[in-house]
C-alpha cells in the first residue's frame, strides 16, 4: 500500500508537470500569433529600430574608352512600391492613421496619376488610377506603382506629387534601389566590358570581372539614428568608391567593326542563303598591341545578332588558311625555301600516306600546276604549302613546331577570365605520336586550335617588323582622374623573324590583296595598301569535318606600307557563300576604309582651293529638303519645280550643276501605280520612304547611294515584301 506522504508528492509533481505543459502551450501559442498574425507589424517595427552597424556601399569605378569617353557606369534605379495599410500597436491611434491615408489617397487621386503620367508616359492616367485602386482595395502593403524601375531623376520628380512626397510611414509610399551598371553605348562592347549581378554587385565577366578588384571600391561602416520620425545614416567610416578602368578601346573604331560585321552576316543570310552563326572582329594597334576594337556577335533564336560570347578570345578552332601564313614564314626564317622558288601542286591532288589532299579548285580546269612560293599563298593552295613544308621539314618535324613556337604563336593571352590557350601538336622523341598527316595538315591551318586573338597577334608582329607585341586591352586604372597604375605596352619577342623572311612575306601578303588573281582582293583599297590572307576552314562536329559548317577569315594590316593597324575577320557560317575573302575579306576592306577615313586629320580648309567655288553633289530625291540644305550653305541654286508639294505629298526630283550652281527639277515617282519604283541612285533615307510608301519592307547594306536593289523597278508590288538594298 502506497504511503500518503508520496502520494501528495507525486501529485505536487503531477500539478507542477501540467502547469509547466500549459505554459509551454501558450508560449508556444504567442510565439504562433507573432509570426503569423504580428508579423507584418514586428517586421516594420524591426525595420525602425536603430542599427549598430550599417554597410555603406561603395560606388563601383567607371570603365572607359581610350579617349575617356564613358563605357560602363553604375546608376541607381528605384522600384516604385506603396503600402496601402497602416500598421500600429495602439489601435485607435491606427484607424486614424489609416483613415488619413485612404482620404489622401482619393483626395489626390487624379493629380497623383497625372503626375506620374507625365514621368513615366508609357503608362496612361487610367493605368496608373487604375493600379492605385486595386492596391487600396486589396490593403497591399507590397504594390508595385510602376512595373519597370526608375531612375534618380525620375524619382526625384516622382516625390514631389501630393501624399507620394511625405514619409513612407505617413504616406505609404517607397521605394527598393538597386544599383543598376548601365553600358553608356548600349551592346557596343557589351561582351568585352562585361556584367554586373546587380543585387550583390559581383562581376560575370568581361573587363567588370577581370579588374573586380579595382573598380568595386571598399565599402564603409555607420549606424542608423532615428530624429523626428526618420532613419538616419551617421557615417563612421566612408566607403572608398572604386577606381576607373580606361580601356584601349576605341568607341568609333568599335562601331564602325559591328556595323560593317553585321552587313556581311545579314547579307550572307539573306542573299546568299546562309546560317551565319558567328562573327568575330578584332582591330589592334600595331605599334603598341592596344586592341581598339573587339567585336563578338552570335546568332541567337529570334534571329538577331548579340554579344552572348567573347569568341574572339575562346574560340579555339583550327584556323585554316590563314596559318599558311605562319607555316612559310618559319621556311623562310629558317631558310628552307626562298621567295624565288617553286612548287608543283599537281593538278590540286597529292598523296600523304594514304590521305589525299586537295586544293579549292583541284576538279576544274584552273587547277594549279607549279606555283612560285608567293603563288602558293596568293592562290592559297593547300598542296603546294603541304609540298613545301613537308619536303622541308619531313624528316624533323620537331623543327617546324619550334619555329611556330619562336614566333609566339604558342603564347596565352589571359587578357580576360575564360581565354582559351592555344593547341599546337608537338611530336614527342620517338614520333609514337605523331601521323604521316599531321605535318602537311598542320601546315595548312589544321591539326592546330587557336583563337582570333592568337592569329592576329601573330599578324601584328609581320606588321611591326617582327616586333611581337602583348596585346593589350586596358591601358591604366584611374582613381579621382589620378593615375595609380600604369600598364605599358609590352614587347614580348623582339623579332620573331630574320628582316629577309619578314620583307618577304610582307611582299607576298600585299599581293595576296593587291594583285588581280590574289584570293584577297576584296579587301584591296584604291586609297592605301592592304595586305592580307584569307582562311577557309572546315568546323569538325562530333570528329568529323562534315556538317560542322565553315570558319571563313581574313587577317591583315593596314595600311601594307607604313602599318597603323591589324584586323581579323572570323565568321563561323553552315551554308552561304563559302569564301574567305568573299565574305571575311569584304568586312576587312569595309572597316579599313572607315578607320582610315576617320584617322584622316586634315581640316576641310586646308583642303579647299580659296579660287573654287564649292558646288556638292546633290541625290535625287527630296529636292525640297535638297533646296533648304542649299539655302543654309549659301550655294546658289535654281528652283525649276512646279511647287514644293504635289498632291499633298513632297516633290521628288534630281539635282544638276550649272555654271556656279544647282538647278533642281521636280521629276514624276508617283508610288501609286503599283509597280516597285526605281530608287537607283538615291539616298537611303528617300529611296526608304518611297519603297515604304509602296507598302514594302526595306533593308539596306552600305553608305552613300542605292547602286542595286534586289526587286527590280516595274515590278508589281506585292505588300510586306522585303526589298533589299546596297549602297555604295
Amino acid at each position: 500500500m502506497q504511503n500518503p506522504k508520496d502520494q501528495k508528492i507525486v501529485s505536487r509533481y503531477f500539478t507542477i508537470i501540467i502547469l509547466m505543459a500549459l505554459i509551454g502551450i501558450i508560449i508556444l501559442l504567442k510565439a504562433m500569433s507573432v509570426m503569423v498574425f504580428e508579423r507584418n507589424y514586428w517586421k516594420e517595427v524591426a525595420s525602425r529600430s536603430v542599427k549598430d552597424s550599417v554597410v555603406i556601399a561603395p560606388k563601383r569605378g567607371n570603365i572607359l574608352s581610350d579617349d575617356g569617353l564613358l563605357m560602363a557606369s553604375s546608376v541607381p534605379q528605384y522600384t516604385l512600391l506603396m503600402d496601402f495599410k497602416v500598421s500600429d500597436s495602439d489601435e485607435t491611434r491606427r484607424i486614424k492613421a489609416q483613415h488619413r491615408r485612404d482620404s489622401l489617397l482619393v483626395k489626390h487621386e487624379t493629380e497623383i496619376c497625372e503626375g506620374l503620367h507625365r514621368i513615366l508616359p508609357d503608362k496612361s492616367v487610367e493605368e496608373f488610377r487604375q493600379t492605385l485602386r486595386k492596391g487600396r482595395a486589396q490593403r497591399s502593403r507590397y504594390w508595385k506603382l510602376y512595373p519597370k524601375r526608375v531612375s534618380y531623376a525620375q524619382y526625384k520628380e516622382i516625390k514631389k506629387l501630393p501624399v507620394l512626397c511625405e514619409s513612407s510611414h505617413s504616406g505609404g509610399f517607397f521605394t527598393e534601389s538597386n544599383i543598376e551598371r548601365k553600358k553608356i553605348y548600349g551592346s557596343l562592347a557589351r561582351r568585352t566590358l562585361g556584367d554586373v549581378y546587380a543585387k550583390v554587385d559581383s562581376a560575370k565577366n568581361g573587363i567588370e570581372l577581370a579588374y573586380d578588384d579595382y573598380l568595386r571600391g571598399k565599402p564603409g561602416l555607420g549606424h542608423v539614428k532615428r530624429v523626428n520620425r526618420q532613419d538616419i545614416t551617421i557615417v563612421d567610416k566612408p566607403a572608398v568608391d572604386g577606381c576607373d578602368v580606361k580601356t584601349t578601346l576605341n568607341v568609333e573604331i568599335q562601331d564602325i567593326a559591328e556595323k560593317a560585321l553585321l552587313d556581311v552576316l545579314h547579307k550572307q543570310n539573306e542573299q546568299y542563303g546562309g546560317d551565319a552563326r558567328t562573327g568575330v572582329v578584332v582591330v589592334m594597334e600595331v605599334e603598341t598591341g592596344d586592341i581598339k576594337a573587339m567585336v563578338n556577335m552570335s546568332r541567337a533564336d529570334d534571329g538577331g545578332y548579340y554579344e552572348l560570347k567573347n569568341n574572339a578570345l575562346t574560340d579555339i578552332l583550327e584556323p585554316g588558311s590563314t596559318f599558311k601564313t605562319a607555316s612559310l614564314l618559319v621556311a623562310l626564317d629558317d631558310k628552307k625555301i626562298s621567295f624565288s622558288d617553286s612548287i608543283d601542286a599537281n593538278r590540286g591532288l597529292y598523296k600523304f600516306g594514304s590521305a589525299t589532299m586537295r586544293d579549292h579548285n583541284w576538279n576544274k580546269a584552273s587547277a594549279y600546276g607549279v606555283l612560285s612560293v608567293p603563288q602558293v599563298l596568293m592562290y592559297s593552295s593547300n598542296v603546294g604549302t603541304a609540298r613545301l613544308i613537308d619536303e622541308s621539314y619531313g624528316k624533323e618535324p620537331e623543327k617546324f613546331v619550334e619555329g611556330l613556337h619562336r614566333m609566339g604563336l604558342a603564347t596565352h593571352f589571359p587578357l580576360l577570365p575564360g581565354t582559351g590557350a592555344p593547341k599546337i601538336r608537338k611530336p614527342n622523341k620517338d614520333k609514337s605520336n605523331w601521323s604521316r598527316t599531321a605535318l602537311p595538315w598542320m601546315s595548312i591551318g589544321y591539326e592546330t586550335q587557336i583563337a582570333p586573338i592568337n592569329i592576329v597577334s601573330f599578324y601584328n608582329a609581320i606588321a611591326n617588323n617582327g616586333k611581337f607585341m602583348r596585346p593589350r586591352l586596358v591601358e591604366c586604372i584611374l582613381e579621382d582622374g589620378r593615375v595609380v597604375k600604369k600598364f605599358e605596352p609590352e614587347v614580348l619577342i623582339d623579332k620573331i623573324a630574320s628582316q629577309q623572311a619578314l620583307d618577304d612575306i610582307t611582299k607576298m601578303l600585299t599581293m595576296v590583296v593587291n594583285e588581280p588573281t590574289g584570293l584577297g582582293r576584296q579587301a584591296k583599297s584604291d586609297n592605301f595598301l592592304v595586305a592580307g590572307k584569307t582562311g577557309t576552314a572546315q568546323i569538325a562536329l562530333g570528329g568529323q569535318l562534315r556538317g560542322g559548317g565553315h570558319q571563313l577569315s581574313f587577317c591583315g594590316f593596314f595600311p601594307a606600307d607604313a602599318p597603323k593597324y591589324t584586323c581579323i575577320v572570323s565568321i563561323q557560317t553552315r551554308g552561304g557563300l563559302i569564301s574567305g575573302g568573299g565574305v571575311a575579306g569584304v568586312v576587312f576592306g569595309e572597316i579599313a576604309k572607315r578607320v582610315m577615313a576617320r584617322d584622316d586629320k586634315r581640316e576641310i580648309a586646308e583642303l579647299r582651293d580659296s579660287a573654287a567655288i564649292f558646288i556638292p553633289e546633290v541625290l535625287k530625291g527630296n529636292i525640297t529638303d535638297a533646296r533648304y540644305v542649299l539655302d543654309k550653305l549659301n550655294i546658289r541654286h535654281e528652283w525649276n519645280a512646279n511647287t514644293t508639294y504635289r498632291n499633298g505629298k513632297l516633290v521628288w526630283g534630281k539635282a544638276d550643276s550649272a555654271g556656279q550652281g544647282v538647278v533642281l527639277t521636280d521629276i514624276a515617282l508617283d508610288t501609286s501605280t503599283g509597280k516597285v519604283p526605281n530608287v537607283k541612285g538615291l539616298g537611303a533615307k528617300d529611296a526608304l520612304y518611297m519603297l515604304e510608301t509602296c507598302g514594302l519592307k526595306v533593308h539596306i547594306s552600305g553608305k552613300g547611294k542605292v547602286v542595286s536593289q534586289s526587286i527590280a523597278h516595274g515590278t508589281p508590288v506585292r505588300k510586306g515584301q522585303t526589298v533589299h538594298l546596297r549602297l555604295n
